[in-house]
């Protein structure tokens, strides 16, 4: 799959759980704290893949 696509489902995603675990966990539903957990779910999908790819190549 090309990476601008896997990039593009990526930020679709992290937004649209960022909206839900927002609204569930959150009482005021601010715009600045949807992105914000959304920029974090975006950087724990790049820090999940490097992970992976690192224990698949033997890596400590």
């Amino acid at each position: 799959m090309k990476k601008t696509r896997i990039i593009v489902i990526r930020l679709i995603l992290s937004g649209v759980f960022a909206l839900v675990i927002s609204r569930l966990f959150f009482q005021d539903l601010s715009v600045s704290k949807v992105l914000g957990l959304g920029i974090v779910l975006f950087g724990f999908a790049y820090l999940f893949e490097y992970v992976r790819k690192r224990n698949k190549e033997g890596g400590a």
